[in-house]
């Protein structure tokens, strides 16, 4: 690896940030800490990146440069010190953390601002409310997890280019440079629509990219907007192809880009499960021609009561006022409650079916 090529590259970088004249042969404390950082942040990752993703660790890292080089110091340190692969990421694309809210579903008006040789600006989706009401998708959370990264896989994405990724029924992500997990994803079988954190990471110019179901038709709202350079990200739900082979999500980019995109969860069918039942059961023994009123015991947290009764070993030994179900109000309670019509002592005994409907 051409470390020496690579720090060069950051002192310039910074000093073209900064505006320094003669930025190459002036180091200022600044410039060596970051390119200090850098070299240890390459360094570290590089093997890795070759081993796991196939990629020469030099052409990484002149890759990340841009991005090493605008990072904030404190962003860069804390990327320096990562343990995994994962946390460098993470640290490095801190600031493009999305809001923290899900993105609602359905697209916005289009909009374009300025005018003559305006910027090309779309309007974003909206992210105020979750759901499909038209299908009843159940939404499923996932621990973060990253599903493609063309700095590791595939290059940028070419200006007015369209690339196109898998989401469902993975084993790894890592030809598309995401995880080698299946991101608890991968294994779920069929998904509606999936919720994708996307990045972008060094657009060429200012643009926009709009993710859309693999083969659909792509929308007029942006997923993200963008500024030359720019490192910034959104939530977004895409309806991902149905078809199980192949391709689920396409990405169109008006201008050259990096992107990266991490799956917070996703939409399914709601299932059909087989009812879950227990029982709740008290006794009472009851003296001759003595009353008997005893609650039968109230159903566990979060199941409901489908039945009661109450019972004495022999027949015609109580009359029976209250035989389990008695409607109290708005709220139906489970009683046992009647007389002893023998001579002698018996037993009460009253049952409650406690019923719920498990999984989604």
């Amino acid at each position: 690896m051409n470390r020496s090529a690579i720090a060069l590259g950051v002192i310039i970088g910074c000093a073209v940030l900064t505006g320094s004249v003669n930025a190459a042969s002036v180091v200022n404390p600044e410039q060596q800490r970051r390119s200090d950082l850098v070299l240890k942040i390459v360094d570290k990752w590089g093997q890795h990146v070759e081993g796991a993703y196939a990629r020469p660790a030099e052409a990484w890292g002149e890759d990340m440069l841009p991005l090493l080089m605008k990072a904030p110091m404190e962003s860069l340190q804390r990327a320096a010190n990562a343990r995994t692969f994962e946390g460098m990421n993470d640290a490095l694309l801190a600031k493009a953390a999305p809001v923290p809210v899900m993105p609602r579903a359905g697209l916005a008006t289009p909009r374009v601002s300025g005018a003559g040789g305006a910027q090309p600006v779309r309007a974003e989706a909206g992210t105020d409310a979750i759901g499909d009401a038209d299908q009843d998708l159940v939404y499923v959370p996932v621990t973060p997890c990253r599903v493609l990264d063309t700095r590791l896989a595939g290059g940028r994405i070419p200006a007015a280019g369209t690339r196109s990724f898998e989401i469902a029924s993975v084993t790894d992500y890592t030809a598309q440079g995401g995880s080698a997990t299946d991101c608890n994803v991968g294994n779920v079988g069929t998904i509606g629509s999936a919720v994708i954190n996307f990045t972008v990471v060094n657009p060429s110019i200012p643009g926009f990219v709009t993710a859309f179901e693999f083969g659909g038709t792509q929308p007029l709202a942006a997923t993200v907007n963008y500024v030359a350079g720019d490192i910034r990200g959104n939530l977004a739900i895409v309806p991902l192809d149905s078809d199980p082979a192949g391709n689920d999500i396409s990405v169109y980019t008006f201008a050259e880009t990096h992107l990266v995109g991490d799956i917070v969860g996703y939409f399914v069918a709601p299932q059909a499960t087989a009812m879950e039942c227990t029982s709740t059961f008290a006794s009472q023994s009851v003296a001759a021609n003595d009353v008997f009123n005893f609650a039968i015991p109230a159903c566990p947290v979060s199941y409901a009561v489908t039945g009661a009764g109450c019972r004495t070993p022999g027949f015609g030994e109580a009359n029976w006022s209250i035989n389990g179900l008695y409607r109290n109000g708005a709220s139906v309670d489970t009683f046992c409650a009647g007389q002893n019509a023998t001579s002698g002592v018996i037993t009460v005994e009253g049952t409650a079916q406690c019923c719920r409907v498990p999984g989604r």
